[in-house]
Parts: C-alpha cells; sequence; structure tokens
C-alpha cells in the first residue's frame, strides 16, 4: 500500500532519505568491492576520468566532492598505490596538485560505470518496482537541491 506523503513529517521525511542514500550506497558499496574500491573512491575516479587527459586539480575535486582537502589528498593517495590514478604539479606552480586517470584504467572505468548502473536500475527498478521516470523524478530533485545549495555558497 502506498502512503500519503503529502502530510509527511519532517522526520518521516528524514528517515526516508537516510534510508534510501543507505541503501543506495549499499548497492554501490557491495558492486564496488569486487574493484576494490569503496565509493567515495569511485566518486573520485569518476571525476578524474571525467576531466579527461589534463587532470582535475585536488582542490577542484574537493570542491566538486564536498570535502575536505585531507580526505581528497588521501583518497588520491590511495588510488595513487592501486595504479588508478597518479599526482602532477601544475607546471608553472608547483604547489597546485592535478589527479589523473592512468590510461590502462579507462576501459575498466567505463565497464565499472556500466556495470555499476545497470545493478542500480536492476536494484531499483525491479525489487522497488520504481518506474524510469520516477528515478529520473528522484535523480533531478537531489540534483537541483544540490546544485542550488552550491550556488548559494559560492554565492555568499
Amino acid at each position: 500500500m502506498k502512503k500519503d506523503i503529502t502530510n509527511i513529517t519532517t522526520y518521516e521525511s528524514g528517515v526516508m532519505q537516510s534510508t534510501a542514500h543507505r541503501l543506495t550506497m549499499k548497492v554501490k558499496s557491495e558492486y564496488l568491492a569486487q574493484y576494490d574500491i569503496t565509493p567515495m573512491q569511485w566518486f573520485v575516479i569518476g571525476y578524474v576520468y571525467e576531466a579527461g587527459a589534463d587532470g582535475i586539480r585536488l582542490n577542484d575535486l574537493r570542491t566538486i566532492i564536498d570535502s575536505t582537502m585531507p580526505f581528497i589528498t588521501n583518497t588520491v593517495n590511495h588510488l595513487e598505490a592501486k595504479g588508478i590514478l597518479h599526482k602532477v604539479s601544475k607546471l608553472d606552480d608547483s604547489r597546485v596538485k592535478i589527479a589523473k586517470l592512468n590510461p590502462k584504467y579507462t576501459t575498466l572505468v567505463e565497464k565499472i560505470e556500466a556495470g555499476l548502473r545497470t545493478k542500480l536500475r536492476q536494484e531499483l527498478y525491479e525489487r522497488d518496482h520504481i518506474t524510469r521516470d520516477e528515478l529520473i523524478t528522484y535523480i533531478s530533485v537531489i540534483y537541483k537541491i544540490a546544485h542550488d545549495y552550491e550556488e548559494d555558497l559560492a554565492a555568499s
């Protein structure tokens, strides 16, 4: 039976948001474990991959992921030790560090993305009977919340 959520309380909403986050992170964690990476490492790898051959500044990763510089540095160091990423210094400013994807991992990143996308769809569509349109709406709403929050922070 579907719950009428027109008058849901803030605490119910908070619990449901946390539960949805935990469930999707559980699927991601279990899938990524076969590659010996965590979801947060995957997020870093994804943005480094997306940056292309030029790589991405660690400070930009920190901003995108909304984390601390020590966390980003530690994560990149772990991924560097695994041979997935490597750090270089910017030519004109050696204080600026740039993360780059090891080219040998490009195909693997694409394979992981496709497999994880399929796994999430299976879990969400089949198990929870969520339609594609509902999932698109959900992602659109959380993207808008996060994006608007980031814009507000940048403006202040």
